[in-house]
């Protein structure tokens, strides 16, 4: 019976040391994720800009949205005349026929 508790006991201390490394993990993950915020040097910000300014794109990425090519043809294939329009298009609807004003209230 004693060998039981020893092994129990072993795998307890194992058990928790991958509980402190999951712990860490994931306390490591939070903080440079999204808790650490690194300065931004006095040098780069200019009078009158807000936080909320976008920064401006690379040139490389200015180069492949310039490259982007859209291909319509898929519009001129045979299957799109065929296609028909069941009922009124826009649809109208009249104030009665609207539902109630706060739908999350209970009946």
């Amino acid at each position: 019976m004693a060998i039981k508790s020893l092994e129990q006991k072993k795998r307890q201390k194992i058990l928790l040391f991958v509980g402190l490394g999951i712990v860490l993990a994931i306390v490591l993950i939070l903080y440079f994720g999204f808790w650490k915020t690194t300065p931004v040097p006095e040098s780069q910000i200019s009078p009158g800009t807000g936080v909320d300014t976008v920064p401006k794109t690379s040139t490389a990425t200015e180069e492949k949205l310039q490259k982007i090519n859209l291909d319509f043809d898929f519009l001129n294939e045979k299957i799109i005349p065929f296609l028909k329009i069941h009922g009124n298009v826009p649809v109208k609807i009249d104030k009665n026929e609207v539902g109630r004003s706060n739908p999350f209230i209970p009946y």
